[in-house]
């Protein structure tokens, strides 16, 4: 987890993309100005309200049983309804968690923004949920990327990205290959290195290290 800490989105994306994985999530940003996040996944699921018995709880049963030091990972099928607030936000901080990150919409805004926690979500809204909580720690999809339980989870404010844990070791060897490369690019243009040196390093940072061809 520590050798996520410092690593921007964008670096975790193009590493994603070189092996060919998908993991980032539309349009979840963060609501202020605590925007950072670098913890394993716990997961939620909601769907539509049928009323059926045998509920799996609500949001709160998902908090209370993370934990410490995870995120909170919420799949509410890009609901266009505020499904937590100010009350949920703060049970995920007592609780000791790294943060919220909902595909839905959420309310209190102005609370949320002043707390030292990190609330990701697709926007703001004071439409009341109709939405019942089926599956914790349970795959989900949220903002289009799919989460398992224990995936890594790399936010910030240019939006969300997830590592399956499974796949970590391969992207961490792509991360520290595209960090070496965005340093050298920055000192390229700040000397003003011909445009073939540019391009040659724009090559580099969209192929897989391993397999990018070694120049005569």
């Amino acid at each position: 987890m520590t050798r996520l800490q410092n690593v921007e989105t964008g670096v975790v994306t193009d590493a994603l993309s070189r092996l060919g994985l998908s993991g980032w999530m539309d349009a979840v940003l963060p609501l202020g100005a605590a925007n950072r996040i670098v913890a394993r996944a716990t997961t939620v699921k909601f769907a539509p309200r049928t009323g059926m018995p045998g509920q799996a709880g609500n949001i709160y049963t998902a908090i209370r049983g993370a934990a410490a030091g995870t995120v909170l990972v919420v799949d509410s099928g890009c609901s266009d309804t505020w499904l937590l607030g100010e009350n949920v936000a703060h049970g995920a901080y007592f609780q000791g968690l790294a943060g919220i990150i909902s595909d839905s919409l959420v309310r209190d805004v102005a609370q949320l923004r002043e707390m030292d926690f990190p609330v990701f979500a697709r926007g703001i809204s004071v439409r009341p949920p109709m939405l019942e909580m089926i599956g914790i720690d349970v795959p989900v999809e949220c903002g289009g990327a799919q989460v398992r339980p224990g995936d890594y989870i790399v936010a910030d404010a240019d939006g969300v990205v997830v590592v399956p844990q499974a796949q970590i070791e391969r992207v961490m060897v792509e991360i520290a290959d595209l960090e070496q490369l965005e340093k050298d690019q920055e000192l390229a243009l700040a000397d003003q290195a011909p445009l073939e040196v540019i391009n040659e390093l724009l090559r580099r940072k969209k192929t897989r290290k391993g397999s990018q061809a070694v120049k005569a």
